[in-house]
C-alpha cells in the first residue's frame, strides 16, 4: 500500500504510466509468491473469498475473452494499458491477498503506510507549486533525463490521481478524529486531516487553473452508443477504448478545444467500462451496485460510496481502482454479498487421507506467476532498449538508436509502436545516405536495404493492428517520402491514406494530408472534393479552407476561390503572421476576380505557396517490395 501511489519505472518510455501499471503487475506477482509460500509452510487449509471478489473474477474472466479476440498488435499495447488485462489480472490478485488479512489492527497498519505515501507525494507537490512557472521544464538528470518536471506534474501520475488519494486520506483520517474528538488527544489526526485538506485543495486549484484535460462527456456517450450498436456484447476489449475513439467520434468533437488530441480512455469509468467491456461489464457493476445499497449502515460505507462513484463518474486512473479494491476488500457486512466466507482447500488421497489441494493451488499458481514473471521481464527490457534509442536519437546518435530498436523488437516483437519507430529510422538514415553526393555502390546498397525495412516495418505494424490508423499514417508518409525515388509510391501512399481516412473518419489532419498529396499530384478535382470533406468534419479549420481555397485556385473558379479564403482569414488570428499572409493574398485575388469580371485581362500568374510538393530525398532509384497494399507478417511472433 505504501509503494502504491508512489512506485514509478524510470527506465521505461512512459515512467509515471505503463512504468506504473507494469509495477503494480510485477508486485502483484510477488505478493502472490510469497502468500504461496506462507500456504505451504503454515500448511493452510482454506482461505478467504467473498461474492465481490468473484463479481470481479468474472469481469476479469470476461477481459481474457475478450483479450483472446484480438490480433496480436493490440493483445500487446492492451495488456499494459490501466483497463486492461494485465492491471484488472494485477488488481484480482490483491484483492484476493488483502481478503486474506483479517486482523483490522493490520489494516490500519497499511493505512498508516499509505498516509505515508500521501505525506510524501503531497509534500512534493508544494513544493512543484512554488517553483516559478519560468524554471520549467525541469528534466532530471540533464543528459539522460528520467523524470520531466511540469506545473502539473505528480508522484501519483497525474494532479487527479493525487486529488483522489488527498481525498482518500482526508476521509479516513477525519474518521478517525470523529472517533478521538471526545478525547484531548486528537492532535495528530487533527494535523495530519488539515495538512491533506490544504493539498486537496491545492490540486483542485491545479485542475481548474489548468483546465479539464479529459474527453468531454458528450463525445464519450456518443462513442458508447455506437460501439454497443455494432458490438453491444463484446465491446471493443479491455484497454482498447482507442479504437472506439477513432472510429466512432463524431464531427463535433473536433469543435472542442481537445480536438487535436486522441484518448485512451472515456471521460468516466462507467462509459469507458461500457465502451470496451459491453453489456457484460455493465450488468456486472450493476449487480455489485445494488448490493451496495445493503450495506449502507456500515461504518465504512460513506468512504466507499465516494471511491464508488469516483470510479464510475471520473476518467479511469490507477490509484482510483486499487484504492476501491483496497476499500470492498476491507468490507464484511453480514449476510451480504461482500461478506468474507472460507473456501475450504481439501483433497485427500491415499490411505492416511494427504490432503493434496493446497499444493496442486501452489503448482497452479507458481506456474502462473512464472509465467508472468517471464513476459514482463521481456515487456520492460524491451521498453528499456525503446526509451534508450530515443536517448540517442537526441544525442543525433544514428547507429545506436538503430541498433537499440532492434534490440526492442527482438524482446517484444508484438508491440506496433517499435516497428513504427524502427521504420522511421530507417527511412531517416536512408534520406542521410541519398542525400550524399558523394554516394558509394556500398552506400547505395545500404540506403536499398534501409529503405525496403522501413516499408517493410511499415506494413509490419499495420499488420499488428490493422484498425489503428495512425500505422497507415505512418504507412503513407513513408511512400510519400519515396515518391521521385520508386515508381508507384503516390499511389501507394493515397491507398493508404484512403485506409486512415476510412479508420478515422473525424480526423481532418489525416484528410488534408491527404488532399495536399493530390494537390502536389496536379489532380486538383480530387483534391477539392477532399478539401471539402476537411472543412466539413471541422467548419474552423483555417488551413482546411486556405487549402481548399487553392484548390479552387487552380481549378480556375475564382470566385470560389475568393469566398473560401475570406473563410481562412476570418478563422486567423488578427496578430499573427498568418492573417497578414492571408489576407495580402485575398487582397490580390479579389483583384484578380474584379479584373477577371471586367474582362480586363488574365489573371495574374500564380507565385504563392500553396500545399507542399511531394518531398523526394535523391535522385537515386531503390528497388522496394512492389504490389498492393497487403500488410506483411511480422516475425518472429511470441509463441511461448
Amino acid at each position: 500500500m505504501f509503494l502504491m501511489p508512489i512506485l514509478f519505472l524510470p527506465i521505461t518510455v512512459d515512467a509515471f504510466g505503463t512504468g506504473k501499471n507494469i509495477l503494480i503487475m510485477i508486485m502483484a506477482v510477488l505478493g502472490l509468491v510469497i502468500w504461496l509460500l506462507e500456504v505451504l509452510v503454515v500448511k493452510k487449509e482454506s482461505v478467504k473469498i467473498s461474492g465481490a471478489w468473484w463479481l470481479m473474477a468474472i469481469v476479469v474472466g470476461w477481459a481474457w475473452v475478450l483479450w483472446y479476440r484480438m490480433v496480436p498488435g493490440v493483445r500487446m499495447r492492451t495488456m499494459v494499458d490501466v483497463s486492461g488485462v494485465g492491471v484488472l489480472s494485477a488488481g484480482l490478485i490483491w484483492f484476493f491477498l488483502w481478503l486474506q488479512i483479517t486482523n483490522e489492527v493490520e489494516r490500519k497498519k497499511q493505512l498508516n503506510w499509505l498516509t505515508g505515501a500521501g505525506v510524501l507525494t503531497a509534500i512534493i507537490s508544494i513544493i512543484v507549486f512554488l517553483i516559478p512557472s519560468v524554471k520549467f521544464p525541469i528534466n532530471w538528470p540533464k543528459d539522460n533525463p528520467m523524470v520531466s518536471i511540469n506545473a502539473n506534474w505528480s508522484l501519483a501520475g497525474s494532479v487527479l490521481s493525487e486529488a483522489l488519494l488527498m481525498l482518500f486520506l482526508v476521509m479516513e483520517w477525519g474518521k478517525r478524529l470523529v472517533i478521538k474528538l471526545k478525547n484531548e488527544n486528537y492532535i495528530l489526526e487533527a494535523g495530519v486531516t488539515s495538512f491533506l485538506s490544504l493539498v486537496l485543495a491545492l490540486d483542485i486549484f491545479k485542475i481548474f487553473k489548468s483546465g479539464w484535460f479529459n474527453l468531454d462527456g458528450t463525445t464519450a456517450w456518443v462513442i458508447a452508443v455506437e460501439t454497443f450498436k455494432r458490438s453491444p456484447i463484446f465491446g471493443v476489449g479491455a484497454g482498447n477504448f482507442v479504437t472506439a475513439f477513432n472510429a466512432f467520434r463524431s464531427d463535433s468533437y473536433n469543435l472542442t478545444p481537445m480536438w487535436a488530441n486522441g484518448f485512451l480512455h472515456s471521460s468516466n469509468g462507467i462509459l469507458n467500462l461500457w465502451t470496451e467491456l459491453g453489456i457484460v461489464g455493465i450488468v456486472i457493476v450493476m449487480v455489485a451496485l445494488i448490493n451496495l445499497l445493503k450495506i449502507k449502515k456500515n461504518f465504512n460505507f460513506g468512504v466507499l460510496i465516494v471511491v464508488v462513484l469516483a470510479g464510475l463518474f471520473l476518467p479511469v486512473n490507477l490509484v482510483g481502482i486499487m484504492l476501491l479494491i483496497w476499500v470492498v476488500s476491507g468490507l464484511n457486512p453480514p449476510k451480504s454479498p461482500f461478506d468474507k466466507g472460507d473456501l475450504h482447500l481439501m483433497m485427500k488421497v491415499g490411505e492416511n487421507g494427504f490432503n493434496v489441494a493446497p499444493w496442486l493451488l501452489v503448482l497452479l499458481l507458481a506456474g502462473g506467476s512464472v509465467l508472468a514473471g517471464y513476459r514482463l521481464t521481456k515487456i520492460i527490457l524491451a521498453d528499456v532498449y525503446m526509451r534508450q534509442s530515443l536517448v540517442a536519437a537526441v544525442k543525433n546518435d544514428g547507429g545506436e538508436v538503430y541498433k537499440l530498436q532492434i534490440k526492442a523488437i527482438g524482446m517484444n516483437p508484438n508491440m506496433a509502436d517499435y516497428r513504427r519507430a524502427y521504420s522511421q529510422t530507417n527511412l531517416a538514415m536512408a534520406s542521410n545516405l541519398l542525400a550524399n553526393k558523394e554516394m558509394t555502390d556500398e552506400d547505395r546498397q545500404k540506403a536499398s536495404t534501409l529503405v525496403q525495412q522501413a516499408v517493410r516495418e511499415g506494413k509490419a505494424a499495420i499488420a499488428l493492428d490493422e484498425n489503428n490508423p495512425i500505422y497507415w499514417l505512418n504507412l503513407a508518409m513513408i511512400y510519400r517520402q519515396l515518391v521521385g525515388m520508386v515508381d508507384g509510391a503516390a499511389d501507394w501512399s493515397y491507398q493508404a491514406y484512403q485506409q486512415a481516412v476510412v479508420l478515422e473518419p473525424a480526423n481532418p489532419i489525416s484528410k488534408l494530408d491527404l488532399g495536399g498529396l493530390l494537390f502536389a499530384a496536379n489532380k486538383f478535382e480530387e483534391a477539392d472534393r477532399v478539401f471539402e470533406q476537411v472543412v466539413t468534419t471541422k467548419p474552423d479549420f483555417a488551413n482546411g479552407w486556405y487549402n481548399w481555397a487553392y484548390s479552387a485556385k487552380k481549378l480556375n473558379k475564382l470566385e470560389f476561390a475568393v469566398a473560401r479564403l475570406t473563410q481562412a482569414v476570418a478563422l486567423v488570428p488578427a496578430t499573427s503572421g498568418d492573417y497578414e499572409k492571408a489576407n495580402g493574398e485575398l487582397t490580390t485575388w479579389k483583384k484578380e476576380l474584379a479584373a477577371s469580371a471586367q474582362g480586363s485581362g488574365e489573371p495574374k500568374a500564380e507565385t504563392l505557396k500553396t500545399a507542399e510538393p511531394l518531398p523526394t530525398i535523391g535522385k537515386e532509384q531503390v528497388v522496394v517490395p512492389t504490389g498492393e497494399l497487403e500488410p506483411v507478417v511480422p516475425t518472429p511472433i511470441i509463441t511461448n
